[in-house]
C-alpha cells in the first residue's frame, strides 16, 4: 500500500520522514497554507532518495508557475487541488511529471465528473471537502467510494490518524482502486513538522 506523507516544510522532519522511506513525500506550495513549503531551500528536497516521489502541492496555479517550481526542486508529481481542467493535467503529464488530481468529497461522488480525468491524471486524491483545499484534519464518509467506478486508482485522505490502521485496511478491502493513503495532519507537532514517531508506528502497522 502506497503511504504519502503530506505538508511538509520543517527540514529536521523532512530529513526525518525521507529516513523512513515512505512512497510519497509533499510538499505545499501554496502561500495560504500553514505548510507552505514556498522558501524551502531546494537542496533539503533534492537530498531525498531517488526510490521517493517528490510531490509539489498547488492550488489553482498557472503551468509555467507549476513547472518552473517543480524544475527547481526535482520535483517528480504535481498534486492538484484547485479547479485544474482535464487538458491541464494533460499537458503537465507530457512534462514526464505524475498527476495527482485532488477531489474533495461532500455529499456525493460524481463519476461524470470524475471520468473527464480518465487518461489526464495518474491518481486522484479523495480528500474532505473545505473551503481550505484539505488539512482540515477531518474525515469524510468513506463508504461514498464504494460508488467509484473509475479505473484510475485512488489515495484515501482527509484526517487520517495514527489509530486508523484497522479502518484503512478495511477501507483497502471493500474499494479496489484505493492504492493507498495521504497522512498529513493528524501526525504532526506543529504545521509542517511531522511526529517522525507516529509516521513510523503508523507505516510499520500498515
Amino acid at each position: 500500500m502506497l503511504i504519502k506523507v503530506c505538508g511538509l516544510s520543517a527540514p529536521q522532519s523532512i530529513c526525518g520522514i525521507s529516513g523512513l522511506q515512505p512512497s510519497v513525500m509533499g510538499f505545499i506550495f501554496y502561500p495560504p497554507s500553514p505548510r507552505n513549503a514556498c522558501s524551502l531551500s531546494p537542496a533539503i528536497v533534492k537530498s531525498i532518495p531517488d526510490g521517493i516521489e517528490r510531490a509539489g502541492v498547488f492550488v489553482n496555479s498557472c503551468i509555467r508557475q507549476i513547472l518552473d517550481t517543480a524544475e527547481r526542486y526535482s520535483l517528480t508529481a504535481v498534486q492538484l487541488h484547485g479547479e485544474e481542467t482535464p487538458e491541464m493535467c494533460s499537458q503537465l503529464r507530457l512534462s514526464n511529471l505524475k498527476v495527482i488530481k485532488a477531489i474533495g468529497v461532500n455529499e456525493s461522488l460524481d463519476n461524470k465528473h470524475l471520468g473527464e480525468f480518465e487518461g489526464a491524471v495518474d491518481m486522484f486524491v479523495f480528500d474532505t471537502a473545505t473551503a481550505g483545499y484539505g488539512g482540515s484534519g477531518r474525515k469524510f464518509d468513506w463508504t461514498k467510494l464504494k460508488d467509484y467506478s473509475l479505473s484510475t486508482p485512488f489515495l484515501l485522505s482527509g484526517g487520517i490518524g495514527p489509530e486508523d490502521v484497522e479502518a484503512v485496511h478495511q477501507a483497502a478491502a471493500v474499494l479496489p482502486r484505493m492504492a493507498g493513503v495521504d497522512i498529513n495532519s493528524r501526525f504532526e507537532i506543529n504545521p509542517g513538522n511531522k511526529s517522525i514517531e507516529l509516521v513510523k508506528a503508523f507505516m510499520e502497522a500498515m
